[in-house]
């Protein structure tokens, strides 16, 4: 066992002092880095504004398609509606013969 004789304490040691020349290239190097945060900061807003002008327009580019689409949908129904009106018996007789050709091809032999 150690009595309280033996034990030596040792104050710690002192950091050295930083120098001139270190507080100076640390300065520099805060400066650098600033300077390089601004730049990529300058650059991610100009990219952002870039992605969000080119979503705008994509957006108002699938709307107006839709809008096309949706026109044209209509306009098929409408003639859809009015053959059907004009031709019930040819209608029907075409959606039979449709229906009883799947059904052949779908019913398989058995």
């Amino acid at each position: 066992m150690e009595t309280e004789e033996n034990k030596t304490t040792t104050a710690p040691v002192p950091a050295p002092a930083p120098t001139a020349d270190a507080c100076d290239r640390l300065q520099a190097a805060r400066q650098f880095a600033e300077q390089q945060y601004e730049k990529l900061r300058h650059a991610t807003a100009d990219q952002m504004e870039s992605v969000l002008n080119y979503t705008d327009q994509a957006r108002k580019q699938l709307n107006e398609g839709w809008n096309v689409t949706c026109d044209k949908a209509r306009e098929l129904h409408k003639a859809g509606e009015a053959y059907v009106k004009e031709n019930p018996t040819s209608t029907v007789m075409g959606a039979l013969g449709v229906g009883v050709i799947l059904g052949l091809l779908l019913g398989g032999r058995r």
